[in-house]
C-alpha cells in the first residue's frame, strides 16, 4: 500500500504534493482544449452533443496530462532542482517511488474512462484507449529522450495538442474538416512558438541538463525572433476560420484580438529578450490560450439565450 506520509512531511503536505505534482491547471487546460475541439467540431456538422461522453473525455485527458506532468518531473529532476527546487520531487516532499506509482495510477484511470467512452460512442474498436495510450506513450518517451533535442522535443509537444483537434473531427464527423484542422495547425504553430519563447527562461537548468534548445545555440534574442515567426505562422491559419466559419462571430472576434496581441507583444519582445520581460510575456500568452474556447463558449451562450 502506498505510504502517503514521509518522516517530516504532513498528511496535508503530501496530499497537497501528490495534486500540485499532477500540475492540475495544465490538465484542465488540456480538457478546456478538447472540449472546445469538440464544441468547433460539432457546430461544423450540426452533431448533437453529448454531455456524458464529452465529460468522460475531459476526465480522461485531465489524468493523462497529469500522468506526463509527473513522468516528467520524474525525469527531469537534476533540471528542476536548479530552475524549479520548490516542486515535490526536489523538495523532497515526494519520493521518487511515489511519483513511480502515481504516475501508474493516474495512467489507469486515464484508460478506464477512455474505453468507458468508447463503449458509450459504440465504437467498433477502442480509437479513445488508442488515442490516449499513444500521446502518453510519444509524450513519455519525449521526455526521456527527445525533450534534450530542443525544436523537435518542442515540435512534440505541439504534435500532442494538434492531435486534440484530429480526434475531434474524427469521432464527431468521421472525417477531417477544413475549421478544425485549421484550428489544429493554429494550436500547432502557437504552442511550437510559445515553447520555443518560453525556453529562455530555462536556460541555466537546461544547459546542465544538454538540452539543445534555440535559446542556448543562438541566444535570447534569436530564439524570440524564432518563435515570434512561429507564432506569425499560426497566425495565418486563423484565415480560413475567419473566412469559412460562420457559426461564431466572438471566435472569430477573440482570434483577431489575440492575434493582434501577440504579434505587438513578440515585436516589443524581440527588443528586449531579458529574463524578466520574458516571464511576463509568457504569462501573458498563457492567459491568451483561452481566449479561442472563450469565444466560442460566448456563442454558445448568446445561441442559448436567444
Amino acid at each position: 500500500m502506498l505510504n502517503l506520509v514521509s518522516p517530516g512531511v504532513s498528511r496535508w503536505g503530501k496530499l497537497n504534493a501528490y495534486f500540485w505534482i499532477m500540475r492540475p491547471t495544465n490538465g484542465v487546460t488540456a480538457g478546456v482544449i478538447i472540449f472546445f475541439a469538440m464544441f468547433l467540431a460539432l457546430d461544423v456538422d450540426d452533431i448533437p452533443f453529448d454531455t456524458t461522453s464529452y465529460l468522460l473525455i475531459f476526465i480522461s485527458v485531465f489524468f493523462a496530462n497529469a500522468h506526463i506532468m509527473v513522468h516528467n518531473d520524474i525525469v527531469d529532476l537534476e533540471i528542476d532542482m536548479i530552475n524549479s527546487p520548490h516542486r515535490p520531487l526536489p523538495s523532497k516532499t515526494l519520493s521518487m517511488i511515489e511519483a513511480k506509482i502515481w504516475t501508474v495510477i493516474l495512467l489507469t484511470i486515464t484508460c478506464i474512462t477512455g474505453l468507458i467512452v468508447d463503449f458509450r460512442l459504440n465504437f467498433e474498436f477502442p480509437i479513445t484507449l488508442l488515442w490516449f495510450l499513444s500521446n502518453v506513450i510519444i509524450a513519455d518517451i519525449y521526455n526521456l529522450i527527445i525533450k534534450k533535442s530542443g525544436i523537435w522535443g518542442n515540435m512534440v509537444v505541439a504534435y500532442v495538442i494538434w492531435s486534440v483537434f484530429i480526434y475531434a473531427d474524427i469521432v464527431v464527423n468521421n472525417r477531417l474538416t477544413i475549421v478544425v484542422e485549421a484550428m489544429g495547425l493554429y494550436v500547432f504553430f502557437w504552442i511550437l512558438g510559445y515553447e520555443v519563447i518560453k525556453d529562455i527562461l530555462d536556460i541555466e537548468g537546461d544547459k546542465a541538463a544538454g538540452i539543445k534548445t534555440i535559446a542556448i545555440r543562438y541566444g535570447p534574442r534569436n530564439a524570440a525572433i524564432a518563435g515570434s515567426i512561429l507564432l506569425s505562422v499560426a497566425a495565418i491559419w486563423t484565415i480560413p476560420i475567419i473566412l469559412f466559419y460562420d457559426e461564431s462571430l466572438f471566435l472569430s472576434f477573440t482570434l483577431i484580438v489575440a492575434n493582434f496581441i501577440i504579434m505587438y507583444r513578440s515585436i516589443k519582445l524581440i527588443k528586449n529578450p531579458n529574463w524578466e520581460y520574458v516571464y511576463r510575456t509568457k504569462k501573458l500568452y498563457k492567459g491568451l490560450r483561452l481566449f479561442a474556447p472563450i469565444g466560442l463558449l460566448l456563442d454558445q451562450i448568446r445561441i442559448f439565450v436567444f
